[in-house]
């Protein structure tokens, strides 16, 4: 473990590593939650399970970012930690990726709710991963390939959230406080998961879609091709199988 991870083990009470990886919890975290989100993780890192992690570029690049995943009970329980430990979050230099228990839904869990540690450990992932390894490709940048593809997806480039999308946008996400390389991650992450059939489930597309509409793989191929082939591309090492959580 880096010097100067081994300060955030010592302020959270559960943490794990996945392939060097680590992901911190507190205790009022569910104990099935924290594995689930663990499983997500080694899901996305070693997506043919066969025990290796798929790239060791992948894995370098994260370790080297000091990546993280750090999951809490809830916003409250968020705020309350960090104005108790917010100096020695900031001297492990760590980049840290939070999700919380109330989002993530196990197979136990049989409300149908999205599984939102598909979202957020994918995000630590290309953030930290694929966006520092392969810059031309997954830079969050408007000149890199997933920035042009985005710019296509919102109808024109757009440095700052507009007021209101072009009628053709596909994907038209509103939250200001999401800047450009926000939205070039939350768009990898729609195309990713919408690739893999993660969003297709009945009555997720009316959920979804005032953010984005290409919930199923044969409405990205067919509507974003270049977003579709990049995605499927063999060279970078990208998930082909939507993780399930499970050990």
């Amino acid at each position: 473990m880096s010097k100067k991870l081994k300060t955030l083990s010592k302020i959270f009470d559960r943490s794990k590593k996945v392939f060097g990886v680590h992901v911190f919890s507190t205790s009022d975290v569910d104990d099935s939650k924290f594995d689930h989100a663990v499983n997500v993780l080694k899901d996305y890192l070693d997506n043919d399970g066969d025990g290796k992690a798929d790239s060791k570029k992948l894995v370098k690049s994260l370790k080297r970012q000091k990546a993280a995943m750090t999951i809490f009970y809830d916003e409250e329980e968020v705020d309350e930690f960090i104005d108790k430990h917010e100096r020695k979050i900031r001297k492990s230099g760590a980049n840290l990726q939070d999700l919380y228990d109330f989002e993530i839904i196990t197979a136990a869990d049989t409300s149908g709710r999205f599984d939102a540690s598909l979202e957020e450990v994918l995000h630590l992932i290309t953030d930290y991963g694929y966006s520092k390894i392969y810059p031309k490709q997954f830079g969050l940048q408007k000149d890199s390939l997933i920035g042009q593809l985005m710019n296509d997806a919102r109808g024109g480039y757009f440095k700052k959230v507009p007021k209101q999308y072009p009628d053709e946008a596909y994907y038209t996400y509103y939250d200001k406080s999401c800047n450009y390389k926000c939205q070039v991650t939350e768009y990898f992450y729609w195309g990713m998961t919408s690739v893999l059939g993660g969003q297709q489930a009945k009555g997720r597309l009316e959920e979804i879609q005032d953010e984005w509409r290409l919930n199923t793989p044969a409405k990205v191929a067919e509507r974003d091709p270049g977003l579709f082939d990049l995605l499927t591309n063999d060279q970078f090492d990208l998930p082909t199988v939507l993780p399930d959580g499970l050990a």
